[in-house]
């Protein structure tokens, strides 16, 4: 697994690399036009070879968008890998796997609506692609965890929190996507907001358990199970 796809050439590829070739072309298209436009025949004559050739490394179209994005799933992995193994703090670590989910969305658009649209309906049909994806989401997770952890709250709440945390990168990824962030009257720049958004969503984790316990009960909004996820925990120092 290497952190950038492979850079293609007008040259004529051999069999050992003709797979990387394709894929390579197939995500600079991507940035160009959607998967439904995306065509193998035009991929093998950008990349020098029969029209014949991909058969040999995919099954069909399908087959090629699924390797595609496994293949995006795989750098993300590595990036993340990367922020594990820095050496930061909990709570550094847990923002930067956040902000690293929405710089990828902005940098790789077409490859990133890929990976994350409907496009691709049998995902458990691609072993690759679902062991990417569930590569980079665990980095993500754990992360996520480690820092709440910290903060006091308890195993079983762990999956609320992480669920949260997602919700919040993904939803700043695909709105930034679609070009609805910021609203035309609030005229905010957009790397302000991803950096409030996440500190913000960082902080309410910081706050701990017992405190959203309280809003949650103030509400009456208490989700399904949460009473033996909230128990224990005072938040993070001082907060």
């Amino acid at each position: 697994m290497t952190s950038e796809a492979p850079r293609p050439s007008n040259g004529s590829y051999h069999h050992g690399n003709l797979r990387h070739a394709l894929i390579a072309q197939g995500r600079l298209e991507l940035e160009k036009m959607g998967p439904q436009e995306l065509s193998l025949r035009n991929l093998a004559r950008a990349v020098g070879v029969s029209e014949a050739a991909p058969s040999r490394h995919f099954a069909g179209k399908a087959g090629l968008l699924a390797a595609i994005a496994a293949d995006g799933f795989g750098e993300l992995a590595c990036i993340r890998a990367r922020i594990t193994n820095s050496g930061d703090d909990a709570l550094t670590v847990a923002y930067r796997m956040m902000d690293a989910y929405v710089d990828f969305a902005r940098e790789h658009k077409g490859l990133f609506n890929l990976m994350v649209g409907p496009r691709i309906v049998a995902r458990d049909a691609y072993p690759e692609l679902s062991s990417r994806s569930a590569e980079s989401f665990n980095a993500f997770a754990r992360a996520v965890e480690e820092y709440a952890r910290e903060c006091g709250w308890q195993k079983e709440a762990l999956p609320f929190v992480v669920h949260g945390a997602w919700a919040m990168e993904h939803g700043l990824a695909t709105l930034i996507l679609s070009e609805r962030v910021p609203r035309l009257e609030m005229p905010i720049a957009i790397d302000s907001i991803v950096h409030f958004s996440i500190s913000m969503f960082l902080h309410a984790v910081a706050a701990g358990p017992a405190r959203l316990e309280a809003l949650l009960n103030a509400t009456s909004t208490a989700p399904k199970g949460w009473e033996d996820a909230s128990a224990g925990g005072g938040g993070c120092g001082g907060n």
